[in-house]
């Protein structure tokens, strides 16, 4: 089994239905869940990182950054109290896009051959999706944190199986 991926797919997934089983889909609920899922996938990555002291290792880098930063600000803005949808569907976007980007990176570097290239691929177009959603439709806040569970459902299933599977050549 592979470590990183189960790690985001074991995040991604708990989040995920701790949102579907909330019975408040508020924007703060959303922020701290984004905070939380941040915070867990950036620190583990790093540290992952840190730990394998590879040059590929180093790649992952940018991304637990990213990670991190979200999680810090969704954290700061729900403990804010104010403009709490805004900010979810700002970050929300930041993280989509951004990450989705970064995940259409990193398949090109492994190459869309090889299994781990598919696994990214497919979690960026889950992450561009989400980003575009959160950018181009107006969302109430019900909506927002619905699909952004669904978004966390999907990839931690998706990761969840990336990380069961075997390595690929």
């Amino acid at each position: 089994m592979q470590i990183q991926p189960a790690i985001k797919a074991a995040v991604s997934f708990g989040a995920g239905v701790f949102i579907t089983f909330s019975q408040s889909h508020s924007p703060e609920v959303g922020l701290y869940t984004l905070a939380a899922y941040g915070l867990i996938v950036g620190l583990s990555s790093a540290a992952l990182a840190f730990g394998r002291r590879t040059e590929g290792a180093l790649q992952e880098l940018p991304m637990a950054t990213l990670a991190t930063l979200i999680g810090i600000f969704a954290f700061l803005a729900a403990q804010s109290g104010q403009g709490l949808l805004e900010a979810f569907l700002a970050l929300t976007a930041t993280w989509g896009l951004i990450s989705g980007a970064f995940g259409l990176y990193q398949a090109r570097r492994f190459g869309f051959r090889a299994l781990i290239g598919r696994d990214h691929l497919l979690s960026s177009i889950f992450a561009l999706v989400l980003g575009a959603l959160f950018l181009g439709v107006p969302l109430d806040a019900v909506s927002a944190v619905g699909f952004f569970g669904a978004y966390l459902a999907l990839d931690g299933v998706h990761w969840g199986i990336a990380a069961a599977s075997p390595k690929g050549k």
